[in-house]
């Protein structure tokens, strides 16, 4: 009996110690009356015990002063009471997630859509209109589709699951420097909250998640820096510098926030350790409900990082991996909380750290690891960034090979094919919301969502926290739906508009399929159901595209939509049939390849004739419609074009006769672009993919541009903000009349003056892609006749009066194509005297002309693809 009460009482003291932080009793309190304190008196002020210096009049927090850290209960306040918060950030930029039907809320308490940012008006952070009191537009539309068409908000109502909008990241320099300039503007700060607040509740939303980051210099913000390293005392008792007046910015702002919605949510994601946590301002938890720490990225995200975890629960200890050392230390989530709850060691930046309440914070847990094998591309700061389900993906026994240096078996490490790739494992990520329950703090955070593999698959992270978390009543699984006919882009033939059969398969891996329906121009058709197959009868309103729905809800109410698309065309049997039209002459004619230095408008050109009468003539490339269409003499049809990327193209000509009789003739043509021997030679031209890693350089359009963040298969160069415009190919914008060509995807402030169309416009105020002449953005100034080769041909000396010897001086500062031939007055060629790829340089060129009549000859001198002629007389 007396061994089984040991026992209890070891067991009952282990759970103790690991249900609460423990600290040594306190020392008496510091009393100014009982001043000044000698040498080696012991107090205690503010959870913390302090060790007199030398002789000392002064409060503990003074160089006098030494901090032995937290003692008593530390001063971190109860544990947090509620049930654990699992919150998970949804982005809006991840095109090969389908957001609609994969997407369950069950999985999580709580979701930050995310980023919602500011509009930013140019590229000077010390400009006076940097950024606006007002969304960017781009994140607002991606924002609200997340929300509304793909349901998330909706569907979470449905769950009970809070749903908040998350606000600014990693890119939105228009915040901090709106924090950063208003931070003590009260008037200001009314307008970014009524901002705000309207958004919040015109959406219905929970509340809003604070993500004050870009501490950091980007190269393509004129005026940015790096601004970590801030000091907050220090162990030798420094005095500490304050919080950054952009994160009082961000104080005062959560407390107009909190005066305005008293129930909703209003969180803040920080980072973790005190090079960029130093800039926050601890005062900003009184108004939050919780803050998130990122405890990831404590390796990999910069070059002279030490290979190893980059999120780890447990401190790591040193020279454990390689490159890690006391002035390079790899962090841990522990030494994160330890930090914000202000029981850290004192540092040579910050004296033990802010002094949070425990029950305010949340660790992070990433979805995503670091491959030490590879930098980032295209020359990118750190490792290669690699999703937690493509390192399943390619190893699936990942979620369970642990990094052997661990001693606590949860981190994760995979060798596979040369790889070096650290990670969280589904064990340690279940460890962090244990750990979170254990020590009096609130959950975790998650960064992010759409990088799991499935809930129901043993490797899920998602699901190892939820189960962890005590949550073990299953996530259910939506419904598959798949077409079975008509197949997509189909083509079927009718005499007349008559039925078509629609057949769709919808399985349930977890329940059952309880309704199904088709659904087309906005009405049910009602299927039969033969086993897992739906099938239903239905007749398209007109010939042409139709596009029809199919809808599945299993027995937990989750809905799967699948979309198909296919063409109706009419079909004739007539014995007496219509001719239908005849299409000819058809420009870019098959096959044919055109090269431009840009990408500039093409003009599509058709002859179509018909026995009686032609009714439309449409003309697609690659089955867009291009409008509108033109009719000209002799029974030409035209529309013009651009191209949106160089590359190959399918021209599809459709002629309808006013019996409905239709022909379509189609045609492949290509653009290529000019070879302009410039920088952009070994710059990749823009495809039509994911750029995951920001800092990716392309060449598009004659431009180079570089992302600043994620890039989607949809966002072009030139025309999304995630793509920052770098530099013309030709090493430079080139000057007209002493302005710079105007370009689609540059930003103009203010007085900015461009060259456009032979002329040259002065912006009346802030613009992007309005094409002067056509906006009153644009000022008309004066007349510019210099041209592109013009321009060049300031590198040219060639003679415009020669007798037997002709003397060409060229000097290209940028590499050059440059070709100069000469014609006689009949346009023939008669000679080429200079033809050079890829020049660069200074050249003089001789040429014997003595064989040639006396007269007048015409040069034709191209650079780059722009030509200008010249008039050249040659005497005897």
């Amino acid at each position: 009996m007396k061994k089984i009460v040991i026992l209890f009482y070891f067991l009952f003291l282990s759970i103790l110690v690991n249900a609460q932080y423990q600290f040594p009793d306190c020392s008496p309190a510091w009393d100014a009356s009982n001043a000044p304190y000698r040498q080696g008196d012991k107090v205690s002020h503010n959870g913390l015990n302090y060790t007199a210096k030398w002789y000392t009049n002064a409060a503990p927090g003074d160089s006098s002063w030494q901090n032995e850290g937290a003692c008593g209960d530390g001063g971190l306040g109860p544990d947090y009471a509620g049930k654990q918060r699992i919150i998970g950030y949804l982005p809006t930029w991840i095109p090969d997630y389908d957001i609609t039907n994969n997407f369950n809320p069950e999985v999580v308490t709580n979701i930050n859509v995310s980023f919602l940012m500011f509009k930013r008006n140019n590229n000077d952070y010390n400009s006076n209109d940097f950024g606006s009191i007002a969304f960017d537009d781009f994140q607002l539309h991606k924002v609200d589709s997340v929300l509304t068409d793909c349901k998330v908000l909706e569907k979470s109502k449905a769950k009970n699951v809070k749903v908040s909008v998350a606000l600014g990241g990693a890119t939105d320099f228009a915040f901090l420097w709106l924090m950063t300039k208003y931070h003590n503007n009260d008037q200001k700060l009314e307008e970014i909250a009524d901002l705000l607040v309207n958004y919040v509740n015109e959406r219905q939303l929970d509340g809003i998640d604070l993500d004050l980051e870009c501490w950091w210099a980007d190269p393509s913000i004129a005026g940015t820096s790096d601004q970590g390293g801030r000091v907050r005392g220090s162990k030798w008792g420094d005095q500490d510098q304050g919080p950054h007046p952009a994160a009082i910015g961000m104080t005062n702002l959560s407390r107009k926030l909190r005066q305005k919605m008293p129930n909703k949510l209003i969180t803040a994601a920080v980072f973790g350790t005190s090079w960029y946590g130093n800039n926050y301002d601890a005062d900003v938890a009184e108004y939050l409900d919780w803050i998130g720490l990122m405890t990831y990225d404590f390796t990999g995200s910069w070059d002279d990082s030490p290979i190893g975890p980059h999120s780890s629960l447990y401190k790591v200890p040193l020279n454990t991996y390689t490159g890690q050392s006391a002035d390079n230390p790899i962090y841990s989530a522990q030494d994160a909380l330890e930090y914000w709850l202000g029981i850290a060691p004192a540092t040579w930046n910050h004296d033990g750290g802010f002094g949070i309440k425990k029950a305010k914070l949340v660790i992070g847990v990433p979805m995503y690891g670091y491959d030490f094998s590879e930098g980032k591309p295209n020359g990118g700061n750190g490792a290669k960034f690699v999703p937690y389900r493509n390192i399943i993906e390619e190893a699936p026994n990942a979620a369970t090979s642990y990094d052997a240096k661990d001693p606590n078996g949860l981190g994760g490490h995979v060798t596979l094919n040369g790889t070096n790739i650290y990670f969280d494992t589904p064990k340690q990520a279940g460890e962090k919301i244990k750990y979170t329950k254990d020590y009096g703090h609130q959950g975790v955070i998650i960064w992010e969502l759409t990088q799991d593999v499935d809930y129901n698959s043993s490797s899920s992270i998602l699901r190892a926290i939820n189960e962890a978390a005590g949550n073990s009543d299953p996530i259910n699984s939506a419904p598959k739906v798949t077409w079975v006919a008509p197949t997509s882009g189909e083509v079927i033939e009718q005499e007349t508009l008559s039925e078509i059969t629609l057949t769709a398969t919808a399985t349930d891996s977890d329940g059952s399929v309880t309704s199904f329906r088709f659904v087309y121009m906005g009405e049910e058709i009602s299927a039969t159901k033969s086993g897992a197959e739906y099938s239903a009868n239905f007749t398209p309103s007109a010939f042409g595209e139709v596009e029809v729905s199919a809808v599945a809800v299993d027995n937990e109410n989750a809905t799967s939509t699948s979309v198909l698309s296919f063409t109706v065309k009419r079909k004739s049997n007539d014995p007496d049939p219509n001719t239908p039209p005849v299409i000819a002459s058809v420009k870019p004619a098959n096959g044919s390849e055109i090269e431009k230095a840009s990408l500039s408008s093409i003009t599509l050109k058709a002859t179509v004739t018909d026995d009686k009468s032609v009714e439309t003539v449409q003309f697609y490339v690659d089955n867009m419609l291009v409008t509108p269409v033109t009719q000209g003499i002799n029974d030409t049809y035209e529309a013009v074009w651009t191209p949106g990327n160089f590359g190959s193209f399918t021209l599809k000509v459709v002629a309808t006769d006013g019996d409905g009789g239709t022909t379509t003739s189609t045609s492949t043509f290509s653009v290529k672009e000019e070879a302009a021997g410039n920088i952009c030679d070994n710059i990749t031209p823009w495809e039509v993919r994911v750029y995951a890693v920001a800092g990716s350089e392309v060449k598009y359009n004659g431009a180079i541009y570089k992302n600043k963040w994620y890039a989607s298969r949809s966002e072009r160069p030139g025309s999304s903000d995630v793509w920052d415009y770098v530099q013309s190919c030709t090493g430079g914008d080139v000057t007209y009349c002493g302005s710079k060509e105007w370009m689609p995807s540059k930003v103009y402030n203010t007085g900015d003056k461009v060259y456009y169309n032979e002329s040259i416009f002065r912006a009346r105020w802030w613009t992007r892609s309005n094409t002067p002449e056509s906006s009153n953005v644009w000022e008309f100034i004066s007349a510019c006749t210099e041209s592109r080769a013009n321009n060049a041909m300031h590198n040219l000396a060639y003679p415009t009066l020669v007798k037997d010897e002709i003397t060409i001086s060229m000097e290209m500062k940028r590499k050059s194509n440059v070709t100069i031939e000469l014609y006689n007055l009949s346009g023939q060629l008669i000679r080429v005297f200079v033809k050079e790829n890829n020049f660069k340089g200074v050249k003089a060129l001789q040429s014997d002309v003595s064989d040639l009549e006396r007269g007048i000859y015409i040069y034709k001198i191209k650079v780059n693809g722009q030509a200008v002629t010249k008039k050249l007389i040659l005497t005897k």
